[in-house]
């Protein structure tokens, strides 16, 4: 057996199973070509020898897989491994294979365990086994070899066989690879798709100074480039802080060493090695077949590869057509990107499981949405990015669709959702020829109609559906499923979320058609009052389903305040502490009790998956109690239904006056249908908003069983897995610690850095250049709610800051969802960065008649608490006052 210690790339990888993955990765690698590191490759065979003659029968690892030992038990049969001598043959092999890396010029070797379970195509353990750096002499390769093969015995290791050992008739073992260091002055790890998106289209580089330890086990934030494989332009560049390198230490082992402070403020790699690292993971892709993540290493003017394995589950969207999605480099340098309305519901970073499901659904969302008008969507249409953890939309792309429909224009559509670049957007969009769209118009206005018409039906069937749907998922208790059962039950989250959206995606898309008729037709009677009158026929809508806990929370209060002892406890709890079940028996108690049952699916961000809902926290609707109560004034729901109504019938009144008396009637069907159909919208997101919160009971089940298997990937790891990969652990289990490790690491950097500009062409500049602030004082936006009003700021950066609002402040924020909507109704007003008009928040803002301007861009920069402003949301204007 000990003669089979052979030179990596002397081995055919079709037979190299025996040598483990690793080795058979990198005779692969060698076979085709790739530069890597000279090395020798030892045989699993050794390590069952070895281990069968040291190791009484009840310690061998397939015995150990049936009956788990304690901790201890493992740590007393490593350290055995590692003291117990090797035969003469195996020690003569392995200082034979030592020497004559040494004579081929190695500085260093690295020993790595290449376990025969990990690198595969359905499971990559990759982190569990050892690898020891930098071993400097023949001893020292002997100890790194009993060490390697120690490690099988770890608890984790274990854990991750007991997964995957079922698929396999031959017990697991380990081989090992000696490999010469690369004293590398640059490292990293490329993946040659997106692991986060499964985007095909683009190559993903993590670069730092020195070796790639300090990239794969998060010593430092590294610099990540995103790149587009078929023009090898850049689709994001992150400058990492790279404070720390690793190098080789002459005595043996790495040691840590700092990085000038001119050296962290630029990328590690140019452009020139970027083009090569893509190039070699394009060759990568097509030798090796399908995605892999690449370990390299830049030494002087080579680079080398270290290790390759495949990527084993992918991310959806998985965009494999990636060489027919693309245009010239030039196009992609002009597409312009914007989150000024997608931010609005989910403003900030993604976690990798919401974004998979998130991007899925919102890109089929607005392909049934575009060609529910009439437009026809190109199959390879990139619709959504992210950037930064952050989600954006192709607005490039958006208008590209949408100029289909004569006489629309992206200055039209940006008045509705909000956005920046407009003029750009209306010089550079590509025209698309409306042929296809007038020949469809009879059929589109047709099947609108028709949709219109059986739309209550569906409606009433579809809520009698979810109801029973509900009951049924509510009724299960995950904690007793088994993994295949709690993987069918994500199957049936997923269902609900298509069945919820598309009937919710069949109102956004009739919204959208009758709201774009709609303005053209004010634009045309209204001129300069158009927006001013959109907003104004849009207010006094108080059955929005999405209004309705703000207005609740007012009567519970009023409830409250007949109930002496619980107004008390109301007042002089803290929120975060109270829950319903602490107040004296009575009204309120009852009466909140049903607001958690009915609103409790609800929450700020409460599109991401990770955020806990109000019946998990209900710190702010309990807030909003406590700050009405302690209001000298409250605005009356009936009082603000009242006056609302009265703004929406003198719009009315208003624009009959302008229509000709031939378009009044086709006015006021139109108009009717626009207030019908947000009326829809809004009670339609409350069920998507409910089926994304049963993911969150899965997802929580999940990591609660990934963590029994892996402690070291923490309590939440199942949401740092995409939806794809967490079937595949609830199907096949595995090892995923070192997977959510990184992500958890990456999502922490997303976080810290500053927010990419809402709008941008191309795209976003380097993280650490923040856009200008416009000069003077005053900040100019969206208006989205009337009225005038002057106050003192609270900026509210997130739940934790409810806490300190004060009632009739103005609250300034990112970015407002309907989960912070009970809050509304305390404010003064709501200045926000991101949104627009049309807006879930902008909605209920107007039905709450508090003023509101949105998409003002640098409110947050701008604005500190304690500032006193004045807030215009007649003319969208914020005026910082002295």
């Amino acid at each position: 057996m000990p003669r089979q210690v052979r030179r990596i790339e002397t081995l055919l990888p079709r037979r190299a199973a025996h040598y483990g993955g690793k080795a058979r990765s990198l005779a692969a690698l060698c076979r085709a070509g790739f530069p890597v590191p000279a090395a020798y490759a030892v045989p699993a065979g050794v390590f069952t020898d070895f281990v069968h003659e040291v190791l009484p029968s009840e310690h061998q690892i397939e015995a150990l897989l049936v009956r788990p030992p304690s901790d201890e038990q493992l740590a007393a049969i490593r350290e055995r491994i590692e003291r117990a001598p090797l035969s003469a043959e195996v020690e003569r092999s392995l200082r034979d294979a030592t020497q004559a890396l040494f004579r081929d010029g190695a500085r260093g070797i690295a020993v790595r365990s290449s376990s025969t379970r990990e690198d595969q195509e359905s499971a990559s353990a990759a982190g569990l086994h050892l690898s020891i750096m930098n071993v400097r002499d023949a001893d020292g390769v002997l100890r790194a070899v009993r060490a390697c093969w120690a490690s099988a015995f770890h608890p984790s290791v274990l854990a991750y066989l007991r997964q995957v050992a079922s698929a396999h008739d031959e017990p697991p073992a380990v081989g090992v690879v000696l490999q010469a260091m690369v004293p590398a002055d640059a490292a990293g790890v490329l993946f040659t798709m997106n692991p986060l998106t499964g985007d095909a289209g683009e190559v993903v580089i993590n670069a730092a100074y020195g070796l790639g330890g300090s990239v794969v086990d998060g010593r430092v934030s590294p610099d990540t480039l995103r790149i587009d494989k078929a023009t090898r332009a850049p689709r994001d560049r992150v400058l990492g802080d790279k404070a720390c390198r690793l190098v080789l230490d002459d005595a043996g082992g790495i040691r840590e060493e700092e990085v000038d402070a001119a050296a962290r403020e630029r990328l590690a790699l140019d452009d020139r090695r970027t083009g090569e690292l893509v190039e070699l993971a394009l060759r990568v892709e097509s030798a090796l077949g399908g995605a892999h993540d690449v370990e390299w290493a830049l030494h002087g003017q080579q680079l080398f590869l270290l290790q390759a394995r495949p990527v084993t589950t992918q991310a959806q969207p998985s965009t494999r057509r990636w060489k027919q999605r693309r245009g010239p480099a030039a196009d992609r340098a002009r597409i312009v990107w914007s989150n000024v309305n997608v931010g609005e519901a989910l403003p900030g970073v993604a976690t990798p499981l919401t974004w998979s499901i998130l991007s899925g659904f919102s890109e089929l969302g607005f392909r049934r949405a575009f060609g529910s008008i009439g437009c026809t969507v190109p199959k390879e249409a990139e619709l959504v990015g992210c950037f930064r953890g952050r989600i954006y939309l192709n607005m490039s792309e958006f208008m590209a669709i949408l100029s289909q429909v004569p006489g629309l224009t992206p200055r039209t559509i940006l008045a509705l959702g909000g956005g920046g670049e407009v003029d750009r957007l209306e010089s550079d969009v590509e025209r698309r020829s409306p042929l296809k769209f007038l020949a469809r118009l009879p059929m589109t206005a047709s099947r609108f109609a028709r949709e219109n018409y059986q739309l209550g039906d569906r409606l009433a069937e579809f809520e009698t559906a979810f109801e029973a749907e509900r009951k049924r998922l509510a009724s299960v208790d995950p904690k007793v499923l088994s993994a295949s059962a709690l993987d069918r039950m994500l199957k049936d989250v997923e269902h609900l979320l298509d069945e919820s959206g598309a009937i919710m995606l069949t109102a956004y898309g009739n919204l959208l058609s009758s709201a774009v008729v709609m303005v053209a037709a004010l634009r045309l009677f209204a001129r300069d009052d158009a927006e001013r009158l959109q907003r104004d026929l849009l207010t006094g809508l108080m059955d929005l389903d999405s209004a309705a806990p703000g207005i609740r929370l007012f009567y519970i209060a009023e409830m409250a305040r007949a109930e002496p002892e619980v107004e008390r406890v109301l007042l002089e709890c803290d929120p975060s502490e109270l829950r319903p079940s602490h107040l004296p028996e009575g009204p309120t108690k009852r009466a909140l009790v049903t607001f958690f049952e009915t609103h409790g699916h609800r929450g700020a961000r409460e599109a991401e998956i990770a955020e806990p809902r109000w019946r998990e926290d209900p710190t702010l609707p309990l807030m909003t109690l406590q700050l009405h109560l302690r209001a000298e004034q409250t605005r009356s729901p009936v009082e603000l239904e009242r006056r609302q109504r009265a703004v929406r019938e003198a719009a009315e009144q208003e624009l009959a006056r302008r229509v000709p008396r031939a378009g009044r009637t086709a006015l006021r069907h139109l108009l009717a249908l626009v207030q019908r159909f947000t009326r829809l919208r809004e009670r339609l997101r409350g069920y998507v908003t409910e089926v994304l919160g049963m993911f969150r009971v899965v997802a929580k089940d999940a990591s609660r069983r990934i963590a029994m298997a892996e402690p070291e990937a923490g309590s939440d790891a199942a949401f740092f897995l995409t939806q794809d990969e967490l079937h595949h652990w609830l199907r096949r289990g595995g090892s995923v610690a070192t997977r959510v490790r990184q992500r958890r690491r990456q999502l922490e950097r997303d976080r810290a850095l500053p927010d990419p500009p809402d709008s941008f062409v191309g795209w976003p500049p380097p993280a650490r250049e923040l856009p200008a602030v416009p000069d003077g004082d005053c900040l100019r936006g969206l208006a989205a709610s009337a009225g005038v009003i002057e106050g003192v700021v609270r900026r509210v950066d997130g739940p934790a800051d409810v806490k300190d609002v004060q009632p009739g402040e103005i609250l300034v924020a990112a970015a407002a969802d309907v989960g912070w909507a009970p809050l509304f109704l305390t404010a003064a007003a709501v200045v926000t960065d991101l949104g627009g008009p049309l807006s879930h928040a902008a909605i209920v803002l107007r039905e709450y008649g508090v003023p509101a301007v949105m998409n003002v861009k640098h409110g947050t920069r701008v604005l500190a608490t304690g500032d006193r402003v004045r807030v215009d949301g007649d003319r969208g204007v914020v005026t910082k006052l002295p």
